[in-house]
């Protein structure tokens, strides 16, 4: 079959160009009436094709597309975290697992509309959607690996050598690309009958064992080194076992409530506390367990706290632990954005990360 675009001569079975993808024309024989007395029998008219197989531009969108939906996510993620940190606080442990979780889910986002929709939001937007060999939608687990493999290694590898490593892909997976060949999937037109895509994809060959193989043990190789790459660098930034650290990031802990006072009291009088009596912590008792006494400088806010005998360290006892607010303006409404936690007679290497601030002199 010649092409009409190209004139590249074609196997009768094809139907786009092995040259330049250009749809064909083919003569689709359909069942003939039978003809009466005196009338001839009608030769149908070729019928066109349904176009099964998108552009690389279109796919090109599709995943442009997809990539900025992934992009902004974690971008309104992290707005989120910044606005209800102070809310927080006091409890990170149980925020951070969440705020992982919730990041991963929205990267993984388009796969997951893969497979239980009717395709990403590119994919969509461009009359696309990812089918198997049957003309059904990919379970979850595989539009998972064909959504990693796609932003991972075969972006990885594009960007690492474009021109060269993408017409070596080319090469050895086709325009399908390597995410799609090895996962047996497809991008097909959301307009497409299962029956088209099943006829379109007998003709497309797909990569054998041995590639199949070579790639995903390449992939476990670099999941690999990643993972060592990023266990060095968490335990890098971890420092020896320390308990007089671990008493003093309780002590921060239980500082928090005497701080939320302060914030309360500055936000319904737009001024500091003059002392720990004004926010209810004047008579013996009243402080958090760990601390003997409080004092506060109404002119910038700073709050000095004791530590008590009881903290569960005899060496902390007398020394203090200082924290200094940063106020923030917005909307012509200035409020108290966090706390600087420090120490001004607490060796550093005895405080914790959160609390290594240089502490002022004032509030004594």
């Amino acid at each position: 079959m010649q092409c009409p675009r190209c004139n590249w001569q074609n196997h009768a079975s094809y139907t786009q160009c092995f040259s330049c993808q250009a749809p064909l024309v083919a003569d689709m024989p359909a069942p003939r009436a039978p003809a009466g007395r005196g009338q001839p029998a009608q030769t149908p008219a070729p019928a066109r094709l349904v176009e099964v197989f998108p552009g690389t531009m279109a796919r090109l969108g599709a995943t442009l597309i997809d990539g900025a939906c992934m992009a902004a996510f974690p971008v309104a993620l992290a707005l989120a975290w910044v606005f209800a940190r102070p809310a927080f606080d006091s409890a990170p442990g149980a925020t951070y697992p969440a705020a992982l979780a919730l990041g991963i889910l929205g990267l993984f986002l388009p796969a997951l509309m893969d497979a239980l929709g009717q395709g990403s939001a590119g994919k969509r937007l461009l009359g696309m959607r990812v089918a198997t060999r049957t003309g059904e939608r990919p379970g979850i687990a595989r539009s998972v690996l064909r959504h990693f493999l796609k932003y991972s290694l075969t972006l990885a590898l594009t960007l690492a050598v474009p021109f060269l490593l993408h017409r070596l892909l080319t090469a050895l997976f086709g325009e399908r690309g390597l995410h799609s060949s090895i996962t047996g999937t497809f991008v097909v037109s959301r307009h497409a009958s299962d029956t088209a895509i099943q006829q379109a994809v007998a003709l497309v060959r797909g990569p054998g064992w041995f590639l199949k193989a070579l790639v995903m043990l390449g992939g476990v190789a670099a999941l690999s080194f990643a993972a060592m790459v990023a266990v060095a660098l968490w335990h890098q930034g971890e420092e020896p076992a320390n308990p007089r650290r671990e008493a003093v990031r309780q002590l921060d802990g239980a500082a928090r409530t005497v701080l939320g006072l302060v914030e309360n009291h500055y936000r319904s009088t737009g001024a500091f506390p003059a002392s720990a009596a004004a926010i209810g912590l004047g008579r013996p008792g009243q402080l958090p367990t760990g601390f003997q006494a409080m004092a506060i400088d109404p002119a910038n806010g700073v709050v000095r706290l004791t530590i008590a005998d009881s903290s569960g360290d005899r060496a902390l006892a007398g020394k203090h632990l200082v924290y200094t607010p940063v106020l923030r303006t917005r909307k012509q409404q200035t409020d108290i954005h966090k706390w600087q936690c420090g120490s001004d007679d607490i060796v550093r290497g005895d405080r914790s990360f959160s609390c290594r601030h240089e502490a002022t002199g004032a509030a004594k």
